[in-house]
C-alpha cells in the first residue's frame, strides 16, 4: 500500500515537472541561471522516473529483474550526487558568482567520480548490492556517498547564509529568502531518508521545491523587473491602495520619485551594458536605503525609481531624500566608475481622498524643481 502511494506522489510530481519542463523548454531565455533551473527540473524528472522503476521492480522475480534492479539503482544513486552539483551551481550563480570551467569542474567532478562508482557497484557492492531476492541494499561507502551529496546542499546553504547576512549585498534578501525556503523540504527529506534503507525520498520531496519555484518564477515574471529584480509598476496601485489604509495622524505616506542624472550620456558613453549595469547598482542603492523600513521600491520605467514608505513628517521625508544622495555619492566613492551615479528626486504626502495618479505628478513636479536646481 505505501509503495503504491509513494508510486502515485511521484507519478504526479513528474506529470506537473513534464509540463514545466515543456513550457521551460519553448522558452527563448538563454540565460544562465534560466538553463540552470531546466537542468534541475530535467534532472529531478529523471530521478523520479528512476525512483518509480525501482519500486515496481524491487523484490521482484521474473527473468532479469535482479540485474535491471542493479542498473536502476547504479543510475538513480549516481544522480543524487550529480542533482546535488547542479543545485549548487544554480545557487552560486543565483547568488552572482561567475560559473568559470574551473568552477564547474569543481562542484561536479565529485557527482561523476561517484556514477563511475555506482556502476562499478554493479559487480563490487561498495556502495549498494541487490540481495539473492532481489532487495536493494546498501553497501559500505554508501553513507560517504551520502555524505557528499549532503555537503554540496550544506555548502550551498551556508553561501545563502552568508550572503543573507551580509551588510551589503548586490542580491536583494527576498531572492535569498525565497532560495531558502525552498532548500528545506529536500534537506528535511535527505535526513528523513537516512535512518531508513529503501526510502529514496529526498528528490520527491525536491520535486515540491522545484514546483513551488516555478510557481514564484512565473508570479516574478508579472510582478518583477527582469533587470533589477524590483517590483514593475503594475505592482505600485495594489500597494498604494494597501498602504494607505495604514496612514493615521502620526504616520504619513510618501512617495518618492527617483530619476537618475545623465543616464543617456552614460549609455551613450559605455554602452547599454554599462548602462543596465548602472540601473542595478542604482537599484541596490535605493533598495538599502529603505533598510528595516517599511516601504515598496519600484522600476517605474527607464531610469525612473518609485519609492512608496511612511515618515512621520516633511522633515523626515527631506532628510531621507538626502540620505539617499549620499549613498549614491558613497558609491562613487567606493567603486571608481568611469561615469558618476546620481539621482534627483521629487516627493509628494498623501492626503486622504488623493489617487494614486496625484501623488505621481506632484512628486513628477518636485522632481522636474529639482532636475533644474542642479
Amino acid at each position: 500500500m505505501a509503495t503504491a502511494i509513494h508510486i502515485e506522489i511521484d507519478a504526479l510530481f513528474l506529470l506537473i515537472l513534464c509540463v514545466i519542463a515543456w513550457q521551460l523548454t519553448h522558452s527563448v531565455s538563454k540565460q544562465m541561471n534560466r538553463l540552470l533551473f531546466r537542468y534541475v527540473v530535467f534532472g529531478n524528472m529523471a530521478i523520479l522516473i528512476l525512483d518509480i522503476l525501482w519500486m515496481l521492480i524491487e523484490g521482484q522475480t521474473f527473468p532479469g529483474a535482479i540485474p535491471l534492479n542493479r542498473v536502476i539503482n547504479a543510475v538513480y544513486l549516481g544522480s543524487v550526487v550529480v542533482m546535488a552539483g547542479i543545485w549548487y551551481l544554480y545557487v552560486l550563480e543565483s547568488l552572482g558568482y561567475k560559473l568559470t570551467k574551473k568552477l564547474v569542474t569543481c562542484v561536479m567532478t565529485p557527482g561523476l567520480i561517484f556514477v563511475i562508482l555506482n556502476l562499478i557497484s554493479i559487480k563490487t557492492g561498495w556502495i549498494f548490492y541487490i540481495s539473492e531476492d532481489n532487495h536493494y541494499l546498501r553497501g559500505p561507502l554508501f553513507f560517504l556517498q551520502s555524505g557528499i551529496a549532503l555537503l554540496s546542499l550544506f555548502a550551498s546553504l551556508i553561501h545563502l547564509l552568508v550572503f543573507y547576512f551580509k551588510p551589503q549585498t548586490k542580491i536583494p534578501k527576498t531572492n535569498i529568502r525565497k532560495l531558502l525556503s525552498f532548500y528545506i523540504v529536500p534537506f528535511v527529506g535527505s535526513i528523513l531518508a537516512l535512518p531508513f534503507s529503501g526510502m529514496p525520498g529526498t528528490w520527491t520531496c525536491a520535486a515540491v521545491s522545484v514546483i513551488l519555484m516555478y510557481m514564484d518564477e512565473q508570479e516574478n515574471a508579472i510582478s518583477r523587473d527582469s533587470l533589477t529584480g524590483l517590483n514593475n509598476r503594475k505592482t505600485l496601485e495594489g500597494t498604494f491602495n494597501a498602504y494607505i489604509h495604514q496612514v493615521s495622524e502620526v504616520k504619513n505616506l510618501y512617495l518618492f520619485i527617483m530619476d537618475l542624472n545623465n543616464f543617456k550620456g552614460i549609455n551613450d558613453t559605455y554602452g547599454h551594458p554599462v548602462g543596465d549595469q548602472a540601473l542595478v547598482d542604482a537599484a541596490h542603492i535605493i533598495t538599502q536605503s529603505l533598510s528595516g523600513m517599511q516601504g515598496l521600491v519600484v522600476r517605474y520605467g527607464g531610469d525612473e525609481f518609485v519609492v512608496l514608505t511612511f515618515f512621520y513628517g516633511d522633515p523626515n521625508a527631506i532628510n531621507y531624500a538626502k540620505r539617499v544622495k549620499e549613498d549614491f555619492a558613497t558609491w562613487n566613492r567606493e567603486h571608481k566608475n568611469p561615469y558618476t551615479l546620481a539621482t534627483s528626486i521629487g516627493f509628494s504626502r498623501y492626503q486622504e481622498g488623493q489617487q494614486l495618479k496625484d501623488l505621481l505628478k506632484k512628486a513628477d513636479e518636485a522632481l522636474y524643481l529639482d532636475k533644474k536646481n542642479k
